[in-house]
């Protein structure tokens, strides 16, 4: 099947207003290093699925943390480094909305070092521990997906992003001091930087790259089962929130005082193939180059489908051995008479994998009118 071309296609940045040496920096190859790079302390608190009024899912009762220190500030500067070089600006940039802008699909060919940190054992034994279930990364495309939300200066004020996250103003600090006096309420959805929704994939690690000491906004509000929201504060810079977004209905509040808001969103799915995955392209389609994210799709779905394959051959050839042993006295292999195949229990491994080959076929359907 041909991938339809998105609707919505990158922008070119003609001036990006980086220096020379901004960009020979770029290039410079840095390796992934955990003493250097990670700077993890555990969740203060885990919101469980029950929390939210919730039924807890097959994968996890995890719901969300608490923000929790992750990267290194070495490590934020090197994720900067590399999604705000002129090879991503120009490659995997994308405007979907009024307020904010996208960069997806960076990793490996642009960005290398995010590339290894997101692959990392040390980066997959963090996500997996707090999130209760052994997780790797969804795809490579879905690695750092970067929220940027726009200041006053628009689309063009993007290519000039520095790779040091600028500090707050003096008016800046002045409206954050003002606004914690003020008491919270729901997120105003008349100027959204990102509507309600559900993830695609069926977890999410949110990490700032800003400097949000003295943010007003940006918090992740949750809606619970009974109707009404929970609001999880901003993580600060290198930061990080954890969120079983597939099954949990949650907005970003757009951040008011700061001169920019940078988060990137890396996307997980269950490691074991046994395991339910929900993953779709529901809201990734028309921000995508589908070559691409189509071919990452169909590998990763038949490796799930082969897996599986594995597996139930595997326990099929142990129930063999398991009735030749105790039906036959010379325990010899080629005409046992005892039922090892249960064709009820295949039939619904069967359609069980059919449902899944036919989700991954309507995951690549066309495009419709509205890019969805």
């Amino acid at each position: 099947m041909a991938p339809t071309a998105a609707v919505e296609t990158p922008l070119a940045a003609p001036s990006h207003g980086f220096t020379s040496s901004q960009h020979s920096a770029n290039h410079v190859p840095v390796n992934f290093e955990p003493t250097r790079h990670l700077a993890f302390t555990p969740p203060s608190s885990i919101l469980k699925m029950e929390d939210l009024g919730l039924e807890p899912t097959a994968l996890s009762g995890v719901a969300t943390t608490q923000p929790f220190p992750f990267m290194s500030h070495e490590a934020v500067l090197r994720h900067r480094r590399e999604l705000f070089s002129k090879d991503v600006l120009d490659n995997c940039f994308h405007h979907t909305r009024p307020g904010s802008v996208q960069l997806r699909g960076m990793a490996p060919r642009y960005a290398p070092f995010i590339h290894q940190f997101w692959h990392s054992p040390e980066v997959l034994r963090i996500i997996s521990e707090v999130a209760g279930v052994e997780l790797v990364p969804a795809m490579d495309y879905e690695i750092s997906h970067t929220n940027v939300q726009l200041g006053p200066g628009g689309l063009d004020e993007v290519n000039r992003t520095p790779f040091e996250p600028p500090l707050a103003t003096d008016d800046a600090v002045r409206r954050f001091e003002e606004d914690g006096k003020k008491k919270q309420t729901v997120t105003d959805q008349s100027k959204p930087i990102i509507e309600w929704h559900k993830d695609s994939h069926p977890w999410v690690c949110v990490v700032m790259l800003s400097d949000a000491r003295h943010m007003s906004g940006g918090e992740t509000e949750l809606l619970k089962g009974d109707g009404s929201t929970l609001k999880v504060k901003a993580p600060q810079m290198g930061s990080a929130v954890l969120l079983q977004g597939r099954y949990i209905t949650h907005t970003a509040a757009p951040v008011t005082n700061m001169p920019e808001r940078v988060t990137i969103v890396t996307s997980f799915r269950p490691k074991n193939p046994a395991l339910v995955d929900d993953t779709t392209n529901a809201n990734v389609r028309n921000k995508s180059h589908l070559t691409e994210l189509y071919y990452q799709w169909t590998t990763y779905r038949l490796d799930v489908l082969a897996e599986r394959a594995r597996i139930a051959a595997a326990a099929l050839r142990d129930r063999y051995d398991k009735n030749v042993k105790e039906s036959d006295k010379e325990g010899k292999q080629g005409l046992c008479r005892v039922e090892t195949v249960d064709v009820v229990e295949v039939e619904g491994w069967a359609e069980e994998q059919i449902k899944y080959i036919q989700q991954t076929l309507h995951e690549m359907r066309p495009l419709d009118a509205n890019g969805r």
